[in-house]
């Protein structure tokens, strides 16, 4: 058993794809964009000049209410990710990792305490053309939230995904709380996602976020493809990685949102493997059974610059969806 260094998850997405539903809004749309400067490998001897790090996501969101009971939840993301994971080639060059996932679920209010999100997540990393076993994934996600008060609301939950490096399943517990005012917001679902933030002026807001991922992409005959090693076997690539943020957030005519993020990584690394060089099982930060061969070198943490525009569609509080800001 190996316990990784960064404590999980992505685990903002599809969940970072899900980011959307709030406690009475659902962003039905959202795009970001983040860049990290020329960052080193480790450990210092590696002869480098290092790797850029940035990254696309787009997230669309569609939510049918049925009736005061149910919300059917559908949408779409995408990501990219653009990174140079060896040092034997050149800065400039960096590789495209891309996942595509569809959402497909249903919002239930069980009664005036109970509610409960339940969604299915197909995802596929790379090509649309070429969608074989070794670059699809299926997801899966229950999350209950139990209402305590207008105000205060706990969540209990679980993810599962058939990750390339095996079956990875992730325990969730959270909390949403608004003060009586409306102008301080606290929302955490651990231990993947986690938002403070304080409304001084209706359009102007300023937050604390955390949120921790893991991701893994096929990599077919990536060294074929950039001139060397071209009998090598096929690759994926796990990214894990922990970010913090302090962010303002500009509130335009209430239901248009741009954010600007300043923050940094901690213990992240876009780790390649063999193809079939599996663990067991994952839960949540622990791996058993895991005796893969790392294949490159992890590079250093570094700042992270991101903005993100939202489209935010406010709805009454008991249609509203809390996936929406997870995987």
């Amino acid at each position: 058993m190996r316990k990784y260094s960064s404590w999980l998850f992505f685990l903002w997405l599809i969940l970072i794809s899900f980011n959307g539903f709030g406690q009475d809004y659902v962003d039905l749309f959202r795009v970001q964009y983040s860049g990290t400067p020329l960052n080193n490998y480790k450990p210092d001897s590696v002869s480098s000049s290092g790797s850029n790090i940035e990254e696309l996501g787009v997230d669309l969101t569609l939510p049918i209410k049925l009736n005061e009971k149910f919300v059917i939840i559908t949408g779409y993301s995408f990501d990219q990710l653009e990174v140079l994971p060896f040092p034997q080639y050149q800065t400039g060059a960096e590789w495209h990792y891309r996942m595509h996932s569809l959402k497909a679920g249903l919002s239930w209010q069980h009664n005036d305490t109970w509610s409960g999100q339940y969604l299915l997540i197909p995802k596929t990393t790379g090509r649309l053309d070429i969608i074989n076993n070794k670059n699809s994934q299926l997801a899966a996600l229950a999350l209950i939230k139990q209402k305590k008060k207008e105000n205060l609301f706990l969540r209990y939950g679980a993810y599962y995904n058939s990750e390339i490096f095996g079956p990875f399943f992730v325990p969730l517990l959270g909390i949403w709380y608004r003060s009586p005012n409306k102008k301080f917001e606290m929302n955490w679902t651990l231990p993947v996602w986690a938002d403070m933030n304080y409304t001084w002026k209706s359009w102007f807001t300023t937050g604390l976020n955390f949120q921790s991922f893991v991701r893994s992409f096929y990599a077919p005959n990536y060294y074929s493809n950039y001139g060397s090693n071209s009998g090598s076997p096929d690759h994926y690539m796990v990214k894990a990685s922990n970010e913090t943020f302090l962010y303002t957030q500009f509130n335009i005519k209430r239901s248009f949102i741009i954010q600007t993020k300043v923050g940094h990584s901690i213990g992240r690394s876009f780790r390649h493997y063999n193809d079939g060089d599996n663990v067991d099982w994952g839960f949540s930060a622990f791996r058993f059974g895991d005796n893969r061969t790392q294949l490159n070198p992890d590079l250093k943490d570094g700042l992270i610059f991101q903005i993100r525009l939202i489209y935010r569609y406010w709805i009454k509080e008991e249609c509203a969806d809390d996936t929406a800001r997870l995987f």
